[in-house]
């Protein structure tokens, strides 16, 4: 199956002009998206992403995700260990944490930036990535090599910031499997881990229909097309489909309080927040209106909270609100503010009070104007610095949004879409 310049749920509005793109499916269910960018010239992004993270380890698997990700840099079909690092620098790529790679929840991100979109530079680059997709070599004295290398990262990784992030998330998200994964892993796991577990893990997640291929730069996008379906199309998964981890759900009720307590985190913060069970949607118009809704409430209610900062009695140093989906099943909401220790149950009294203001009496239509000008501001900008953005950008972009359940849009879509609906928006329905 082959797309050209598709963008499905916009296409119902004629005055939306299409992306200039290219995307399809090969049999083997690998998918691939295409775009041309002209910044910088010459040069090609070309990332894997794998849709398989740290959610799709079992108990007896937990860190392998992000462990096979440091594997596959250690040896593969036509990169024997240690030559890989003479191919990035032949391309004049770095080499190094979150340089090629990352690994998150719910993705595995491969990344390459080409010199140049010739048709040897093309191939190259994608021998490279069919090797990450299905080529490791897994060699047991190089996953014992590596170890030390994924200990000392959990090590680095154990900061005051980090310790309060784990430990909120185990909170808000409790009774998931997000409040029990951690994507470095467990030292249990990590000490134990051998070549056949991690093969185990790679041939079960990196399949061809868990796969896309993304594209964006200055190169013939109808040549890449060919070449990618040469080279991924026999592709096959080595095991049977498994079965994914249950993902949990969060308590539908009840109220939590935690304290958590860093003397090296440098500040206090004090937070009110609601989480929520979701179950994900296509993405549809109707939804993106009604999340430009939510986005103008949480841009006014942004907007009060900077009032109350600035104010010269203020014991806060910043505060903000913050509302979305986390994986595309959690809702989140939270209002928040940093102050001084000394201060933490009057700063929690403000936040509290400009919470309650809002929920009681809502927005009025002045700051609803204030936050249409703002946002109809950042569209319009947005458009005029379209042709400056990043290959690299974009790639990223495109990845977040199809792992994330939405449709990419250029910005003069998000114009065209948004503009028409930001003026009939009313205060009453913000407040809804």
């Amino acid at each position: 199956m082959r797309i050209i310049d598709k963008t499905p749920f916009i296409e119902e509005d004629g005055s939306i002009s299409f992306i200039n793109r290219i995307q399809g499916t090969l049999k083997n269910g690998f998918r691939y998206v295409l775009m041309p960018n002209q910044e910088p010239k010459g040069r090609v992004a070309m990332y894997l992403n794998v849709q398989a993270g740290s959610l799709q380890e079992t108990e007896e698997q937990r860190g392998l995700a992000h462990y096979l990700e440091h594997m596959l840099f250690e040896g593969s079909t036509h990169y024997p260990p240690g030559t890989l690092v003479e191919y990035f620098q032949s391309i004049g790529m770095e080499h190094g944490a979150d340089t090629n790679a990352h690994t998150s929840y719910d993705e595995t991100v491969y990344k390459l930036l080409l010199p140049n979109g010739t048709e040897k530079t093309l191939q190259d680059g994608l021998v490279v990535l069919a090797d990450y997709a299905a080529g490791a070599l897994l060699l047991e004295e190089e996953v014992d090599q590596e170890r030390g290398v994924i200990l000392a990262e959990k090590r680095t990784r154990d900061s005051a910031f980090m310790r309060v992030y784990k430990k909120s998330l185990e909170q808000e998200f409790a009774g998931t499997l997000v409040a029990r994964r951690d994507m470095i892993g467990i030292e249990e796991v990590l000490n134990s881990a051998d070549s056949a577990l991690l093969r185990q893990y790679y041939e079960s997640w990196y399949r061809p229909e868990n796969m896309i291929l993304v594209a964006v730069g200055d190169t013939d996008l109808g040549l890449l097309e060919k070449l990618i379906t040469k080279q991924f199309k026999d592709m096959k998964a080595k095991r049977p489909v498994p079965p994914c981890p249950d993902f949990g759900r969060v308590a539908a009720g009840g109220t939590d309080a935690v304290y958590l307590f860093e003397a090296d985190l440098g500040y206090t913060e004090v937070s009110l927040g609601s989480v929520r069970n979701v179950v994900p949607t296509p993405p549809t118009r109707a939804k993106a209106l009604l999340d430009l809704q939510k986005y103008l409430a949480e841009v006014m209610m942004d907007n009060r909270l900077q009032r109350l900062v600035n104010r010269p009695e203020s014991r806060m140093t910043r505060a903000s609100f913050s509302n979305g989906i986390f994986l595309r099943r959690l809702g989140y909401t939270s209002i928040s503010a940093r102050t001084s220790p000394e201060h933490w149950r009057q700063t929690l009294e403000t936040v509290t009070t400009a919470l309650r203001q809002a929920r009681e009496f809502g927005f009025t239509e002045q700051e609803l104007a204030r936050a249409k000008k703002e946002l109809l501001a950042r569209l319009k900008k947005e458009v005029q610095v379209a042709d400056s953005r990043k290959s690299r950008t974009l790639v990223s972009q495109i990845i977040y949004s199809l792992n994330d359940n939405r449709v990419f849009m250029t910005p003069e879509q998000e114009l065209a879409l948004f503009a028409p609906a930001l003026e009939k928006i009313t205060a009453a329905e913000v407040n809804t």
